[in-house]
Parts: structure tokens; sequence; C-alpha cells
């Protein structure tokens, strides 16, 4: 996606320079966060939750019994057509500030909700982020030519084989 590419190369090189990328310049880096977040959508770091009901419930007319396993699963409520416009096309813009349509935030957990969520979740953001950058600012990510990327579940989602990705000076 070289519009993409552009657009975090270009906000990087406002928002930090040629500064070493630090926590201060994370809240700026408005769509490079936007980027990360859109790819966690479509790529949920655990593609599947599982919880366990404490009581009984119903759900959509069904009986649950307590002690019910329940399967919470990011991959498919990430994808769902009714909470997302294309959801299976990447547009970071829907996760800027200012979006049109708000994010409910039941629906985008890639980081699980309430009570489980991650503990790392904010660290994570922040890493994630501020390493793309310090890449970023020195080097362009390049697929080589015919190189096809699957992916595979195990406990967390990941690139089958491995992600022959080639780095390129900037």
């Amino acid at each position: 996606m070289p519009d993409t590419e552009a657009k975090i190369h270009e906000e990087i090189s406002r928002v930090i320079g040629d500064a070493i990328p630090e926590y201060e310049h994370f809240q700026a880096l408005t769509y490079t966060r936007a980027v990360l977040d859109e790819t966690m959508r479509l790529y949920p770091p655990v593609p599947i939750l599982s919880r366990q009901s404490w009581d009984e419930d119903t759900i959509r007319k069904r009986r649950i019994p307590p002690g019910s396993i329940m399967l919470v699963t990011p991959w498919l409520l990430h994808r769902h057509e009714h909470h997302w416009k294309h959801p299976n096309q990447f547009f970071p813009e829907r996760f800027l500030p200012g979006a049109k349509d708000k994010i409910n935030k039941y629906v985008y957990i890639p980081f699980s909700i309430g009570p489980r969520v991650c503990l790392g979740k904010y660290f994570g953001q922040v890493e994630l982020a501020l390493c793309l950058a310090t890449i970023a600012q020195q080097f362009r990510l390049v697929l080589p030519p015919n190189t096809t990327v699957t992916h595979e579940c195990r406990l967390t989602l990941r690139p089958r084989g491995r992600l022959p990705m080639k780095l390129e000076k900037r």
C-alpha cells in the first residue's frame, strides 16, 4: 500500500524528524497508530478468546448453563458487516480522530475487554508505534515479488512459516 506507506513516512518526518522516537511522540503519531489499529482489526493478535460463564444466562433465546465455555471471536467480530463498512478492506482512516463512524469499544477488541483486558495493552500500543516509527525513519519494508503470505493461529495469530521482508534504505 504505497499511499499508506507514504503517509506514515510523512507523519514520522513531521512529528519526529531525525530524532529517536520516544514516548512523547506517541500521541502525535495519529496516522501511524491508525494503521496499527486497522492491522489489528484485520489480524487480531488473539483471534479467539474463551471465557467461562459464572451464572446462568440467555443469549438469543438459548439457555447458557453456569460453567459453559463461551468463545468470543475477534477475528469474526472485527470483520462483521453489521459493524464495519467494507469490513475486509484495509482502511486506516476509520481509526483517525474525527472519523465519521465511531468505533464501538465492544466491537473492536484486539486486546480483549472488561476485567480480562490485556494488562499490557497500552504498553504494547506504544511499543508497536515507536518500533514502527524507528524502522520507518530509515527503511522501507518490501515483500519480495511472488511471495505469498498466509497466516496460522496457534495461541496467537502469526504468519505461517516465515515473513521474508527486505529492508531498503530510505
